[in-house]
């Protein structure tokens, strides 16, 4: 008895270490909230993606805006807006930063085109130099009813996001209170994220944990048994935390799951314990009851383990890294929380109690068993026609609710609507261009120049094609840059300029006293250039060579060519050469990322284009497409690979193929549930709803496969079978529903959808059992009887 006694002090003295130390790696977790986490590197919207970085630099726009109640062109806001955008291009991490405060404007000059502030003080003149250029700059960096003003960041390839984010909201405090601001961009969204994910774990689990307690109490109706139930939960889930630390395991939306998982799916593990032990409370003594107990539920604890854990361990299946670490964790997770339920809490029933007391246990028992007896004798009446019925329901809804499931993984859709990141990008969206981004990188075949009139005309006539979509809200690219420059240097109207005999150099840095535009020993002809010069020129792309004097289109390019070199500008984030360019980009500022709006605009474009040029499609919404296309695929492999695993596992345990068969039925209803609710309350198909067809499968077989168990065993009633065993899933399948009920606190939308989707998973799943398998075994007692007829 003393070294039984010793034994359980060592286990239970070696889990208090192990979860002190799983607790306390949760500061070496290393967080990851953004889509590169699970996007993965292999993929070709990352090859993509780094392809036109190397061209074009940061794909990582981040915007800050102020705000006015009537009109920013006023002294106070705009020097604040100054202030801001020169102490932002000081910023470590900033490549440009770029705002009506101190963007460059063109305008006509006896030299033809000078470089001026837009903003110098006199706002008469700032208005009439964005009246001279408003597709340049509303929209963009003002809005249309001059309400609010945006400094444009464009970032380094090796910039820290979260020192960034921090220094910018250090430049903008000393206004809080002056003027609203706010910052946007795929790294503010990414950083909101990653700070949340800690958090929402610390509020989620100690709910959670509340809400097994009451459950927990509720069955077993002791105080001492409900706090000892908890220990396995939480000794697994501290475990599980440990090995993110130790193995240096990135904390992402999923993997943050696996705690909080094994809190609510262990419970179940730990009500058997308790009740089985207060059944018995009275044949023995406590180390008597307790071996009796253990050994009786050793096996009916491993098969429930092993079909949740192998039904997590499906995710292995799945061409997401994260889901494969959290399908891993999981099934660690859940084969330790099925071993300290057996082993470490009879240890701590064995050191706690001295008598054991559950006199409280059956006091609640009798709306149970009018539930079950009700269940029984519908499958006993009905049971052919609600089998047919629901057969038929099952194999025409459930792959079309399938194909009605959307799918979309729009970072932004993870917080609630009340958040203020939502709200602030929602109104940045109504009144500018659009939050979000996407780059489109061209490049024409082979002899094309990118400065050509044709090529330029045949990117104008992509642009506004993709502009009149309704999620676009405008396209940034080199054409306005050309088109101004020949508004200023072009021909007037209805003018057309000599053609030259000699050929054409145009040195626009060879100006002197006698400015003449490179017609070299022509000054004449140069003063009659000068002469139209002014602004007095169309805005348009150069293409008649001969109103420009020119030869060919080959001259035109070499014209252009010099506009952008006289331009004073950084066009380095549209060409990737300002004289011979071979590459252009395009970017796609959107009001939305919605994943069937975003498919729509990648479909279109390359159709826009000619057949032999480049054209590839980048940017952050462009990862979170290709993540929702991969999400599909997971969720597809993941699917079938849970269904074949448990298939497999159910025979093994159950020693009949025919019964694996009929265990998968709750799990199908399971999910024709989950894929009706998703339609039905527009819920998508995202990082983390993804993982519900697994686990529905694998914790859903639980209910099938006690039943079956009990039903195939042939030394009780059915009756009697239901007001057991039947008892026993109800009361499962409510712990485990109550416990996911509590991840609708959680911050993120996705996980919040995910406690509702499972709640209604389990609760299907315990009714198809209960009432479609004892239907089976009255009615076509053949398909669960090897050799029995009815009697």
């Amino acid at each position: 008895m003393e070294r039984r006694r010793a034994l359980d002090w060592i286990i239970i003295s070696l889990s208090i270490v192990l979860t002190a130390l799983g607790l306390l790696g949760i500061g070496w977790l290393h967080v990851d909230s953004s889509t590169d986490a699970f996007i993965p590197t292999h993929a070709d919207v990352v090859q993509i993606n780094d392809r036109i970085k190397e061209r074009f630099g940061s794909l990582d726009p981040v915007v800050v805006s102020i705000y006015a109640e009537d009109t920013i062109l006023q002294p106070k806001y705009m020097e604040i807006l100054k202030t801001i955008s020169e102490e932002i291009e000081e910023l470590d991490g900033v490549s440009t930063a770029n705002s009506i405060a101190n963007v460059q404007h063109l305008e006509p000059s006896f030299d033809g085109v000078e470089a001026v502030s837009l903003y110098d003080g006199d706002f008469e003149a700032m208005k009439n130099r964005i009246e001279e250029w408003p597709s340049f700059y509303e929209g963009t960096f003002l809005s249309a009813d001059h309400t609010v003003a945006s400094v444009l960041i464009q970032t380094t390839l090796d910039y820290d996001s979260k020192r960034l984010l921090h220094d910018l909201r250090e430049v903008v405090a000393p206004y809080q209170g002056v003027v609203e601001t706010s910052i946007l961009g795929l790294p503010a969204v990414t950083e909101a994220i990653s700070e949340s994910l800690l958090s929402d774990l610390g509020i989620l689990v100690p709910i959670v944990a509340t809400l097994i307690i009451l459950i927990l109490y509720y069955f077993l109706r002791s105080f001492k048994a409900t706090l000892l139930s908890l220990v396995p939960l939480i000794f697994s889930s501290s475990v599980a935390l440990g090995i993110m630390a130790v193995a240096k395991i990135t904390f992402t939306m999923a993997t943050m799951l696996v705690p909080v998982l094994l809190l609510i799916v262990g419970s179940a593990y730990t009500i058997h314990i308790f009740s089985h032990f207060f059944q018995n409370r009275d044949t023995g003594t406590i180390e008597e009851v307790l071996r009796v107990v253990v050994k009786r539920n050793t096996y009916p604890i491993i098969a429930a383990a092993a079909t949740t854990a192998f039904g997590f361990l499906a995710q292995l299946s799945s061409p997401l890294e994260p889901f494969r670490i959290f399908g891993l964790l999981s099934f660690i997770g859940v084969v330790v929380c099925a071993f300290s339920s057996l082993v470490l809490l009879p240890a701590l029933i064995r050191v706690v109690y001295k008598q054991p007391n559950g006199k409280k246990q059956m006091k609640q028992q009798g709306k149970d068993s009018r539930l079950m007896a009700s269940a029984l004798n519908v499958a006993t009446r009905h049971g052919k026609a609600l089998l047919w019925v629901s057969m038929i329901i099952l194999v025409i809804f459930l792959p079309l609710s399938y194909y009605f499931v959307e799918s979309g993984t729009n970072m932004l859709d993870f917080f609630r609507p009340s958040s203020s990141l939502v709200k602030d990008s929602n109104r940045f969206n109504e009144r500018m261009q659009g939050s979000f981004s996407m780059t489109v990188m061209i490049e024409p075949g082979e002899d094309v120049s990118i400065l050509d009139p044709s090529t330029l005309k045949t990117i104008e006539a992509a642009i506004m094609e993709l502009e009149a979509q309704p999620v676009v809200g405008g396209v940034q690219s080199i054409i306005p840059f050309v088109k101004r420059m020949n508004q200023l240097l072009g021909p007037g109207e209805d003018e057309i300029i000599p053609t030259v005999d000699e050929e054409v150099v145009f040195d626009f840095f060879a100006f002197d006293d006698d400015f003449y535009l490179g017609f070299e020993d022509e000054p004449a002809q140069a003063q009659e250039v000068v002469a139209s010069a002014g602004g007095q020129g169309e805005y348009e792309i150069p293409s008649d060579p001969a109103r420009y004097g020119l030869a060919d289109e080959s001259e035109l390019a070499n014209l252009i060519a010099q506009y952008l070199l006289l331009y004073s500008g950084n066009l380095d984030m549209f060409i990737n050469d300002p004289l011979e360019p071979d590459v252009t980009a395009l970017t796609l500022v959107l009001k939305s990322s919605d994943t069937n709006r975003l498919r729509t605009i990648t479909t279109l474009i390359p159709t826009l284009f000619p057949e032999d040029w480049n054209i590839e499609v980048g940017g952050g919404e462009a990862v979170a497409l290709a993540l929702a296309d991969l999400v599909t695929r997971s969720q597809i492999v993941s699917l079938f690979s849970s269904l074949v695993a448990v298939w497999f596992l159910v025979w093994f345990t159950l020693k009949s193929p025919k019964l694996a068969t009929l265990a998968l039925i709750p799990c199908l209803f399971a999910l024709l549930a989950v894929f009706v609710s998703m339609h039905v309350f527009a819920i998508k198909l995202d990082i983390v709803t993804s993982l519900l067809a697994a686990l529905c499968i694998g914790i859903g077989v639980d209910y099938a496969i006690h039943l079956l168990s009990a039903i195939v065993r042939d030394d009780m009633p059915m009756d009697r079978i239901m007001q057991t065993t039947g008892k026993a899933i109800l009361a499962n399948a409510a712990s485990v529903s109550l416990g996911f009920i509590g991840l609708l606190f959680s911050r993120f939308m996705p996980i919040a959808n995910l406690g509702v989707l499972f709640c209604i998973a389990m609760a299907t799943a315990a009714a198809s059992a209960l009432l479609l398998l004892p239907a089976v075994a009255v009615h076509y007692p053949k398909l669960i009887f090897t050799r029995r007829t009815p009697s």
